[in-house]
């Protein structure tokens, strides 16, 4: 069991935020010092990578990082990637990064069909719970049948308890939801949620490496110059 202080107080809210996406609270870049004892603390977890091999020569340096960045669908300016992204071939088979319980499998407008996993060995002395989600998958290859579902919303989500260990395959890499065309990858989100709050989403990169990264698009703001860079990966990828 890891037992994390109460985050919240060290949190901001989730800037540039699209109107049609969930409230997150992200931490607070004047807390770094806590902050890195937080990420301390999970790193030594030694959580397992989704694809069963060092995550960091999958993710796109220009915009796969956790923060600030140019979006590669919506070309937005600044937007602010609350997870990191993963290019990857199609069929990549995508597992836990750390043994869990089944929240939710299924299909949303922007996240694909995308998979949630709490971990309640991983919790904040004021009762938020760590989760990870998967998203953009071709499909889930776990979920709840139909009288679970009842169940599950009869006990407000409390019952049945599923649980996933590491070696259990979640889907497969694609491009469900809201990401770039033709180029299938996994979006990877680290959250602290607790019901009725506003979940507090962390780096995964830091989950697993000691170091910072910073897209290389954060500080771009020209559309002009957003949009030509965007064209050009899109030809390249051709």
């Amino acid at each position: 069991m890891i037992n994390l202080p109460s985050l919240i107080s060290y949190t901001t809210s989730r800037p540039n935020r699209p109107t049609f996406e969930e409230k997150y609270r992200i931490p607070d870049s004047k807390q770094t010092e806590f902050w890195d004892k937080v990420y301390t603390f999970l790193f030594a977890a030694n959580f397992s990578s989704p694809v069963k091999r060092n995550i960091a020569s999958y993710i796109n340096p220009l915009f796969g990082y956790f923060g600030f960045r140019a979006h590669p669908v919506t070309l937005a300016s600044r937007y602010f990637h609350v997870g990191v992204s993963l290019d990857l071939q199609h069929g990549r088979k995508i597992y836990p990064a750390r043994k869990g319980v089944l929240q939710y499998a299924g299909y949303g407008a922007i996240n694909g069909y995308y998979v949630l996993l709490s971990h309640p060995d991983i919790v904040t002395e004021d009762g938020y719970v760590f989760h990870t989600m998967y998203c953009h998958l071709k499909k889930t290859h776990v979920g709840f049948n139909s009288y679970q579902k009842m169940l599950r919303k009869i006990s407000l989500n409390s019952y049945p308890i599923i649980p996933v260990d590491t070696k259990k395959i979640l889907g497969t890499a694609s491009t469900s939801g809201v990401s770039r065309e033709n180029h299938p990858g996994l979006y990877l989100q680290c959250s602290f949620r607790k019901d009725g709050e506003t979940p507090i989403v962390i780096d995964p990169y830091r989950l697993y490496y000691t170091n910072v990264k910073i897209n290389e698009t954060a500080d771009m703001i020209d559309q002009d110059h957003i949009k030509e860079l965007f064209e050009k990966i899109k030809k390249k990828a051709l």
